[in-house]
């Protein structure tokens, strides 16, 4: 009997182990945190020496979201290699994971190209108040001063009894380069705008500040945290897709946590501070942003595939190839765009086929597709289908949306519309039009998408800061 017990009592003890090492929250049965002491980089070499523990056996290292390869994996040290000689100097954010579980990742802001090339770690969700601190801090010297730019009406030129003035230079340059003019006033726009941004933002937050007796560091402490909040998980799968070849073929589950750090390190506190602002300007000040960027006259055609009133008071111009996957999430969207604005927005199509040959056939057959008023079923059918952009695709896809079938062939093996789609591309380079998925918003281009934001965001966005644009101008 005694012996039954003991035997009883040895069982209970070893399942009773057994039990506590699988249960989570006992420390002999969790690893260790994963933590970064320092890294360290090495121009000359073009690596990064990284020093912590509980890396494991298998870190995953990314900087920027860039995945680095791993040459020595030991749970203390690890050495990556990556292209720091090619690097522009400034602050990367550098981070090792083992898995998903909680304390299988880490990172710390690498600093590359300066005299003081040392890895600062910090808490994953960081500092909103220490970033707004580091982006509102006075250059370390000042440029040497130039003269204004000149105005309009300054004379640039004299010949004789001639005055050519800058007007008159400006005019001559948008008629011979219109494109290469454009580009330039674009590009000073961006500049400008990005400043009068910051000006406008820093006025707002001294004002604030000054009214409640307190520094303006002290009101974002104060006002930051209660705006921070965690991106969903579709902010990560836009992000991923953002990356197109920088995800060096890795997949979204692998890079699942170096992407969550992002956004919680990098793009939610600017969020934050991005929401606090925008509730400053509608609330504390009357703040307006007078300045616009270039606007193009868009030419419209009476083939132009379009969907929407023609007085509708916003018009979006889509520039779309069918083998961009930016045009492709766009186009996804347009629906849902169009349920939320009605009547408000117009859509208007303009082919833009710049990958390779596959894109120009594509390009033509919905052109062909088109000439039967059935662009929208054509499109709509080619993009949600899978497989090459052939010949084969394109007649099944037509026999799909509801064409002609012996028409829309001899449309499209005849090449009927190769001249309307190279007047496109034509139209699309003397708008400057970068690159498939580009957007002209009553005539101007629209900022690019942030990598983080869902594509039917990003149109809301662009929709009502063109509508709440033309209330401000209403009301002047």
């Amino acid at each position: 009997m005694r012996g039954t017990r003991a035997v009883r009592a040895a069982w209970a003890v070893a399942v009773a182990a057994l039990v506590l090492v699988s249960l989570p929250g006992v420390a002999f049965g969790q690893a260790a945190p994963l933590r970064i002491v320092d890294a360290t980089p090495d121009l000359a070499a073009g690596t990064i020496t990284i020093a912590g523990s509980g890396f494991g056996t298998r870190p995953f290292v990314t900087l920027d979201l860039v995945p680095l390869n791993v040459q020595l994996a030991l749970d203390q040290r690890v050495i990556a290699a990556a292209p720091l000689g090619m690097m522009p100097a400034g602050r990367y954010l550098l981070t090792v994971t083992r898995g998903e579980r909680p304390g299988d990742t880490a990172s710390v802001d690498l600093q590359v190209g300066s005299v003081s090339a040392a890895a600062t770690p910090s808490p994953s969700t960081g500092s909103a108040a220490a970033s707004s601190r580091a982006a509102d801090a006075p250059p370390a010297s000042a440029a040497p001063l130039v003269s204004p730019m000149p105005a309009p009406g300054d004379v640039a030129a004299r010949v004789g009894d001639r005055t050519i003035t800058l007007a008159e230079l400006d005019r001559e340059w948008q008629r011979t380069d219109p494109s290469g003019y454009l580009a330039a006033s674009r590009e000073l726009y961006d500049a400008r705008r990005r400043l009068l941004t910051d000006m406008v933002n820093s006025e707002l937050l001294a004002r604030e500040a000054a009214s409640r007796r307190v520094t303006v560091d002290a009101l974002l402490a104060e006002e930051l945290p209660k705006r921070s909040v965690p991106l969903p998980d579709n902010a990560l799968t836009t992000l991923y897709q953002s990356m197109g070849d920088r995800t060096r073929g890795a997949s979204l589950e692998q890079l699942r946590p170096a992407l969550r750090e992002w956004l919680a390190r990098k793009v939610e506190p600017d969020l934050a501070r991005m929401t606090y602002l925008e509730e400053l300007t509608k609330v504390s000040t009357n703040a307006d942003i007078l300045l616009l960027s270039p606007r193009v006259e868009v030419e419209h055609r009476a083939d132009d595939p379009t969907l929407g009133p023609a007085s509708a008071p916003v018009e979006l111009v889509l520039f779309g190839d069918f083998q961009s996957p930016a045009y492709a999430r766009q186009a996804a969207t347009l629906g849902r765009v169009r349920d939320m604005f009605g009547t408000r927005i117009r859509i208007v199509f303009k082919p833009f086929p710049v990958n390779d040959p596959a894109s120009l056939a594509a390009a033509e057959a919905a052109a062909c597709a088109n000439a039967q008023g059935k662009f929208w079923p054509f499109h709509d059918t080619l993009l949600g289908a899978a497989g090459a952009l052939d010949d084969a695709r394109f007649q099944k896809v037509a026999s799909e949306a509801g064409l002609d079938r012996p028409g829309f062939a001899r449309c499209v093996e005849g090449h009927e519309m190769r001249d309307r789609v190279t007047s496109a591309l034509d139209e699309a380079r003397r708008y400057d039009i970068p690159a498939p998925g580009s957007i002209l918003v009553n005539g101007r281009l629209a900022p690019e998408a942030p990598a983080f934001l869902p594509t039917f965001e990003y149109f809301k966005r662009l929709v009502e800061e063109e509508l709440a644009r033309q209330a401000r101008e209403g009301r002047r």
